[in-house]
């Protein structure tokens, strides 16, 4: 009798690979925690899944991005034609960007600004659009307020245009050679399109 546990024992733990909860014929119960190892491996193919997710949205980024520096130095025109890679203002450079990676946005960056999830400053991830306002206009209010936009880089880099005779440009958040404190002074909020 003891033999024939035994044997049940070990073909059920080859069949279910160690981790599937067997029962003896003759009690009818799994006993305590018998649908653990269930949970266990559920929650393997949900991390599975949760990495390959994070991959996705870090595929498309790092997509967008070496898209977006082979642009250097085009030429910055204020309200460039859409769709178009030979002249770009800051919004029509994130436009084409996303939309050749299947992400739609809006014409404009307050059109832009209003895509997306927020996100905090501390949680940036490189992909993120980047609102800015203008020290030009200092009585805006509300999403007159968003005057630019640019793609965050991660490690503290903004890949963006902004200026006839500079074009498309990566700045730094912090201590930029040009620009010095001003993205930061600027900085509104952050809007996540790349979808998880």
């Amino acid at each position: 009798m003891g033999k024939n546990i035994l044997v049940t024992l070990i073909f059920c733990m080859l069949i279910a690979g160690g981790l599937g909860a067997c029962t003896n014929k003759g009690t009818g119960s799994q006993g305590k925690g018998g649908d653990k190892p269930y949970a266990i491996q559920e929650e393997r193919r949900l991390s599975i899944k949760q990495q390959q997710g994070t991959e996705q949205w870090r595929s498309i980024a790092d997509s967008i991005i070496a898209e977006g520096v082979k642009y250097m130095g085009t030429p910055y025109v204020f309200g460039a034609e859409r769709f178009n890679d030979k002249t770009f203002d800051c919004s029509s450079y994130v436009q084409f960007l996303y939309n050749k990676h299947g992400i739609a946005l809006g014409y404009n960056s307050r059109e832009q600004a209003l895509q997306g999830i927020e996100v905090p400053f501390i949680n940036l991830r490189k992909g993120d659009l980047m609102f800015f306002s203008d020290e030009d206009f200092p009585n805006e209010t509300g999403l007159n307020k968003v005057r630019h936009v640019g793609i965050y880089m991660g490690d503290g880099k903004i890949l963006h245009t902004y200026e006839p005779g500079i074009g498309v440009v990566v700045s730094n958040i912090h201590h930029d050679e040009k620009e010095e404190e001003y993205w930061y002074q600027n900085y509104l909020f952050a809007k996540r399109v790349i979808p998880d």
